[in-house]
């Protein structure tokens, strides 16, 4: 497995990143997606409103997709469930420290985040996600 999501400067979704449940795929592409969109923004240099409306976008979105994945451990029972939510708690956390060390500097905030979003997405897709992959699959979650 190549350990980059990123290529030509941009994240780039692969099939081995695939938990094999649609709605889950789609909400890890879409953020994809989104963080590309900041990428893009960012090497733009434009406007600040811009970049702060999409790092919004990325943290609400990020919100619903950590509730899809928590509401479907609960209803089957997931035994990863409090390592994997504890992962979601300690990103959070570490989405506002950065936010704090770059405050008010929207740029420099942006930049730190697409660097960690990089590293903690991959480790993410790869570790921790592909674990509920079976218990998904057992309850019949495609």
């Amino acid at each position: 497995m190549n350990n980059s999501i990123v290529s030509s400067g941009k994240l780039v979704w692969k099939d081995e990143y695939s938990v094999n449940v649609k709605e889950l795929d789609d909400q890890h592409k879409n953020l994809i997606e989104i963080i590309n969109n900041l990428i893009e923004v960012i090497n733009a240099a434009t406007k600040e409103e811009t970049i702060v409306n999409i790092i919004t976008k990325i943290v609400k979105y990020k919100a619903v997709h950590f509730a899809t994945e928590e509401k479907y451990f609960h209803q089957f029972n997931y035994e990863g469930t409090v390592e994997h939510e504890t992962a979601h708690q300690l990103f959070n956390k570490k989405v506002q420290e950065i936010q704090a060390k770059n405050k008010g500097n929207v740029v420099a905030f942006a930049y730190t985040l697409v660097d960690y979003l990089e590293d903690w997405l991959l480790d993410h897709l790869v570790t921790m996600d592909q674990k509920y992959k079976e218990c998904f699959h057992d309850h019949g979650l495609r």
